[in-house]
């Protein structure tokens, strides 16, 4: 599978399918690794490259995601309160607030109380937009296929 095979189906995709079933909870998961996969196929190590999680992380959001998500990077916030909660956790932690728009709690990241808002189909878009943004980047070449090990699943229906 090319790496923007892999991208749109296993990324944006599964992404999108988690949403529109309600999995609002396993959706902000997939985004939480998945920036650091988006990172992986942007820096110029081999994806299987040890202790590269928070660089990855760290360099998506730096060239993938708006000024609002580059702010919330300062001293490894985002990293430390979005990916490595769930990733260790399975939890958002004690300090993000994870809602859907029909909630209407506030706007995407803003700050209620000391906890920041993520608005899941707001951070599912704008996570799919840096999705394609790698995959153009692939597609004209400007970033170079990695190998990769995928075990396909049989019953995967795009």
């Amino acid at each position: 599978m090319r790496n923007e095979d892999f991208i749109r189906i296993r990324l944006v995709e599964e992404s999108k399918k988690l949403l529109e079933a309600g999995f609002f909870f396993p959706a902000f998961f997939l985004v939480s690794q998945g920036i650091e996969t988006l990172g992986a196929f942007i820096d110029k190590k081999p994806l299987a490259a040890k202790a590269q999680s928070k660089k990855r992380f760290n360099l998506a959001i730096q060239q993938l995601f708006s000024t609002d998500y580059k702010q919330l990077s300062n001293d490894n916030w985002l990293y430390k309160q979005l990916r490595c909660n769930i990733s260790h956790m399975c939890s958002t932690g004690g300090f993000i607030i994870l809602r859907t728009r029909s909630e209407k709690v506030g706007e995407h990241l803003d700050l209620i109380e000391g906890q920041r808002l993520f608005v899941i189909e707001d951070l599912v878009e704008d996570f799919h937009k840096a999705c394609f943004e790698v995959v153009d980047l692939l597609e004209k070449e400007k970033l170079k296929q990695k190998a990769m090990a995928l075990s396909e699943i049989s019953s995967y229906k795009a």
